[in-house]
C-alpha cells in the first residue's frame, strides 16, 4: 500500500492522501507549500517545503532565473508596504508577516495579486521572490520571537473532538458538531451554508471528552461543503480560529490534544 499523508486546512487536519495526490493538490494551489503535512514515520507536522520527500521536489524548480544570485533576506518584515488586489479593490499596507499569515489561514492565495512600490506592477504572489518557498523557509528559521510565532501557531496539537455547539453571527442562533480541536481553533459542522470566511462567530462548546463547556469568539477561516451529507442536510464544514479564548481553557486543550495525540 502507498504511504499516506495528511494536510494541515486551517486548523483541522485532511486526507489520507499518497505522495502522488500531494504534490498535485500543491501543483493544482489547492495547497501550498507552507502547508503543513502529518507523516506517521516522523510521528509531527512540518511544512511541506521542509519534509524530506517533498522538500526533494521542491529543490528540482530552480528559485531564481539563471545567472542571477539570490537576494539577501530584507530586514523588513515588519514594515507596512504591501497591497493586496481582491476583486477589483485594494486593500493595505500590510507587512510580509500579515501577508505569510493570511497565506496560512487561506484568506490569501498564490494567485493572488500584490502590489509594492519597488513592484513595476501588480503581481501574483507566486510571481513575487520574497514570498517563495527558500524565502518562507528562511524567515521561518529567523530567531525573532515575532516571525517565529507566525509558524507557530500552525503547530498546535489537534484532535478529533465530539461536543455539540451553539452558534451565533449577532443574528441568528444555529446548531452545530465539533469535529476537531486545537488550542489555536477547531473544526465544525453548522447547519448552514450562508456564512462566510472572515466573519466571526460565538461559538458555545458543551461539554465532551474531558473539555469542560466554554465560550468562545472565532473567525471564520475556511469552509467546505460536505459531499456524503443526508439530502436534506444543509451542514457545511467549517474551519475557525479562537481570537477570544479564556487561558483556564486554553490550557484545559492543550492538556486534552496533548493526551490524544
Amino acid at each position: 500500500m502507498a504511504k499516506q499523508y495528511y494536510l494541515s486546512n486551517n486548523g483541522t487536519h485532511i486526507g489520507p492522501y499518497t505522495h502522488e495526490t500531494v504534490l498535485k493538490k500543491i501543483e493544482a494551489q489547492e495547497h501550498q507549500w507552507t502547508d503543513y503535512v502529518y507523516d506517521d514515520n516522523v510521528g509531527e507536522w512540518m511544512m511541506l517545503l521542509e519534509h524530506p520527500e517533498f522538500a526533494t521536489k521542491l529543490a528540482q524548480k530552480p528559485a531564481v532565473r539563471p545567472g542571477a544570485s539570490p537576494a539577501p533576506a530584507p530586514k523588513n518584515l515588519k514594515d507596512k508596504e504591501w497591497f493586496i488586489l481582491k476583486e477589483g479593490n485594494n486593500y493595505g499596507p500590510f507587512c510580509r508577516l500579515e501577508l505569510v499569515q493570511m497565506l496560512q489561514e487561506k484568506t490569501l492565495f498564490e494567485y493572488d495579486y500584490i502590489w509594492h512600490a519597488k513592484l513595476p506592477a501588480w503581481k501574483r504572489v507566486a510571481e513575487v521572490e520574497e514570498f517563495s518557498s527558500q524565502s518562507i523557509r528562511g524567515m521561518k528559521e529567523s530567531k525573532d520571537a515575532d516571525v517565529a510565532e507566525i509558524f507557530f501557531r500552525r503547530r498546535h496539537a489537534r484532535a478529533s473532538y465530539g461536543a455539540s455547539l451553539i452558534v451565533h453571527n449577532n443574528k441568528t442562533v444555529f446548531r452545530g458538531q465539533a469535529l476537531e480541536i486545537s488550542a489555536g481553533g477547531a473544526g465544525v459542522l453548522i447547519d448552514t451554508p450562508n456564512l462566510q470566511p472572515g466573519q466571526s462567530l460565538f461559538l458555545h462548546f458543551q461539554p465532551g471528552d474531558g473539555v469542560p463547556p466554554f465560550n468562545a469568539v472565532c473567525q471564520i477561516v475556511s469552509k467546505q461543503f460536505v459531499k456524503d451529507a443526508a439530502p436534506d442536510s444543509e451542514s457545511v464544514k467549517y474551519g475557525v480560529k479562537f481570537t477570544t479564548l479564556s487561558q483556564s481553557v486554553r490550557e484545559s486543550i492543550k492538556n486534552f490534544t496533548t493526551k490524544a495525540a
